[in-house]
């Protein structure tokens, strides 16, 4: 392909391809952070849409997909743990504001 007359066309595609790496992972840390049981009832949700659009082969694709990117990906702490780990000392005080 000649690049000074597909430039423009090259240009393109190489943002699109950016795009959609960005894409991909703002898709897995979503899914990272999402719960298994949402996602079951997302997966349920998109099979009924998919059967009203008779496009069920490729959501049904794209739900095995999912299922296979949640199973790899770790999950997202909730809380970092320098914020959840307390010590007993900090755990005593506590008890002693609340009783006295």
């Amino acid at each position: 392909m000649d690049r000074e007359k597909h430039a423009e066309a090259l240009d393109g595609l190489s943002g699109v391809k950016h795009k959609i790496a960005i894409y991909w992972r703002l898709y897995v840390d979503w899914l990272a952070g999402l719960g298994w049981g949402r996602l079951v009832l997302i997966s349920l949700l998109a099979l009924i849409l998919s059967g009203v659009l008779a496009l069920s082969g490729a959501v049904v694709f794209l739900i095995l997909m999912s299922f296979l990117v949640k199973a790899c990906v770790a999950p997202k702490p909730s809380k970092p743990a320098a914020l959840t780990e307390r010590t007993e000392e900090e755990m005593k005080q506590d008890r002693g504001a609340y009783h006295g």
